[in-house]
């Protein structure tokens, strides 16, 4: 587990120090780096959750996806109450940037893989729901964080985002067992699969006009990642390992958890230059969480197996 997160990281880190040298180089300016996250936010992502579904369908899968379900919503409880309760939105012009950063992890590119090298292809398949309550949560909550303001008329066209639609579609094509033809499905997986690299150049060329020294000196910084990496993963490891006495296979409730331990999301940074906040400050927090949670992942992990054996013992 600890091989498959360092690996991980690694590969995340490189791609976003080629983003870095890009900006540095002003071959992505500011706003190239804003195009560059619209497109993600709105297409690539959007096709990355369509094609997560395009599997099998089997009643059992269906079934646990609903449990993950009903798991995620109650962690994303858990994130958003602790961001709304630590950070203060009075007098902070940082506070959207911040309740996002705590409350959204990098669940795609370090969830998915560290799931699947623990569980295999099934466990990958629910990680899949636990990203699917991330983005309805991300378009909903996420706005308001940012924009500090919403309303019906708002809410209802925040749900009307590609993101929230191939949600919605990708469920429907699973349950009515339809699957793509693969002149169909290969360049949208391939175009899907372009996500993380994107982040990882937006995130990286966000950090070149940023002073990374002077963020090494903040306290706060440090003090969101603990919240944001031990935390909200031990308060979401408390409250979920209780359903395993109420026969939830422990895999679904690992999934979850997974999910929530892993550093703030690429998205914040990108949903910073789409609502002309501080992306500077968001790109410093997910690469201080993104490299402190090689350390703390493997510890909440380590939790949540010792409470899950004593529940069972």
């Amino acid at each position: 587990m600890s091989s498959i997160i360092l690996e991980k990281l690694l590969i995340m880190m490189i791609m976003a120090l080629i983003g870095f040298v890009c900006g540095k180089a002003g071959l992505i300016d500011g706003a190239t780096n804003k195009k560059l996250s619209n497109l993600s936010l709105l297409v690539i992502n959007p096709l990355l959750i369509f094609v997560s579904y395009q599997m099998p369908y089997e009643k059992e899968i269906a079934v646990n996806l609903g449990i993950v379900f009903l798991l995620s919503v109650l962690s994303y409880g858990i994130q958003l109450g602790v961001a709304v309760l630590l950070v203060r939105g009075k007098g902070n012009p940082a506070a959207g940037v911040e309740r996002m950063s705590l409350a959204f992890s990098n669940n795609g590119y370090i969830g998915i893989p560290l799931v699947q090298g623990v569980f295999g292809a099934e466990g990958v398949i629910y990680m899949t729901m636990f990203v699917t309550v991330f983005n309805i949560i991300l378009w909903t909550v996420g706005v308001l964080f940012m924009t500090g303001k919403t309303s019906l008329r708002q809410a209802v066209k925040n749900l009307c985002s590609p993101a929230i639609f191939m949600v919605l579609l990708g469920l429907l094509f699973f349950f009515l067992h339809i699957s793509l033809p693969s002149i169909l499905l290969e360049p949208l997986e391939t175009v899907g699969n372009m996500n993380t690299p994107f982040a990882m150049l937006i995130a990286g060329a966000t950090l070149a006009g940023s002073n990374l020294l002077g963020c090494l000196k903040k306290p706060r910084l440090y003090f969101l990642s603990a919240a944001k990496l031990l935390l909200i993963p031990f308060l979401t490891v408390l409250a979920l390992v209780g359903f395993a006495r109420l026969g939830v296979d422990s895999m679904l409730i690992a999934v979850v958890v997974i999910g929530v331990a892993c550093p703030t999301a690429a998205a914040c940074t990108m949903f910073a230059h789409r609502y002309q906040k501080d992306s500077a400050y968001a790109s410093e927090l997910f690469a201080a969480t993104t490299i402190l949670s090689a350390a703390t992942i493997p510890a909440v992990i380590w939790l949540m197996h010792l409470l899950l054996e004593r529940l069972a013992g």
